[in-house]
C-alpha cells in the first residue's frame, strides 16, 4: 500500500473528505496535532487580558520577565 500526502486548503478539506470517503480502498488518516481550537485560544486571549487587567489595577502580581524566560525554556 502506497501512502500520499496532500496539502489542501481548509476551506475545501470537507469536500474533499467527502469525495474520498466513497472510495473503499482509500484510508484517510489525519495527523495528530497538538493545537489549541479557535475556541481555546480565544479563551486564552480573553483570560490574558483579564490578567493584564487585574495587573494594571494593582490586584494582581505580574510575573518578572527572568521568570517568565525560565518558564519559556522549560517547555
Amino acid at each position: 500500500m502506497a501512502t500520499l500526502i496532500l496539502e489542501i486548503p481548509n476551506k475545501k478539506l470537507k469536500f474533499i473528505k467527502a469525495i474520498l470517503s466513497h472510495f473503499t480502498y482509500v484510508n484517510v488518516q489525519e495527523p495528530e496535532l497538538d493545537e489549541d481550537t479557535d475556541e481555546e485560544v480565544i479563551a486564552n486571549i480573553r483570560q490574558g487580558v483579564r490578567e493584564m487587567r487585574l495587573v494594571e489595577q494593582g490586584k494582581m502580581k505580574s510575573t518578572p520577565f527572568k521568570e517568565f524566560l525560565k518558564e519559556l525554556s522549560e517547555l
